[in-house]
């Protein structure tokens, strides 16, 4: 599974980094006009391979919790693993499905020292639709996906951040906002796999 992830990834990069303007891709610059593709990262595959491999190695994976002052620390059992991540994996973000609903823009991002691909909505998204942002960070040395964050609205007062640190950890925020308009963050879930 981690060979054919790596060849997607690598066939992906080759196929959608390209743009006409080489120069500006070689030196980090972002340009106004930068070029959309259709070929859009299968996040939801990808970290269906990455809990994969989790369970593979036998290993639990310790789960941090942390909600306000108050830190808690466990074992996650690998059958509630993917529970945990569920509201991750749907909808289904791949090329076949979200390009009529959003755009890619991708760029090297050299502070990062990565390929950065960002999808952002079209239009203005239907209330029924909880995804509203993804990005996917390449390295562009070993041609693999070393970062995902996701972004979902749970509620019109929460939202949650997925932040995926390949091979190593995840991280769930969440975010409530208050009466007053300020953004809070309610509870923070951090799963760690590799030690």
């Amino acid at each position: 599974m981690t060979k054919i992830a790596f060849y997607i990834v690598c066939i992906f990069c080759f196929t959608s980094c390209k743009n006409n303007n080489a120069d500006a891709a070689a030196s980090g610059e972002i340009k106004s006009g930068e070029e959309k593709s259709t070929n859009f990262f299968p996040v939801t595959t990808f970290i269906k391979g990455q809990i994969s491999e989790i369970k593979k190695n036998s290993a639990n994976p310790l789960k941090i919790t942390t909600t306000g002052r108050h830190t808690d620390s466990a074992w996650l059992k690998m059958e509630d693993l993917q529970t945990e991540l569920a509201p991750f994996l749907q909808p289904l973000i791949d090329t076949a499905n979200l390009t009529a609903i959003f755009s890619e823009k991708k760029f090297l991002d050299q502070t990062l020292d990565a390929y950065t691909f960002t999808y952002d909505p079209l239009n203005t998204l239907p209330d029924s639709f909880h995804l509203l942002h993804w990005d996917v960070y390449v390295s562009p040395s070993e041609g693999k996906v070393t970062r995902i964050y996701m972004l979902k609205k749970l509620d019109s007062a929460t939202k949650q951040q997925l932040t995926w640190q390949s091979g190593k950890w995840s991280k769930i925020v969440t975010l409530k906002t208050t009466p007053s308009g300020n953004t809070v963050v309610e509870k923070e879930q951090m799963i760690i796999w590799n030690f």
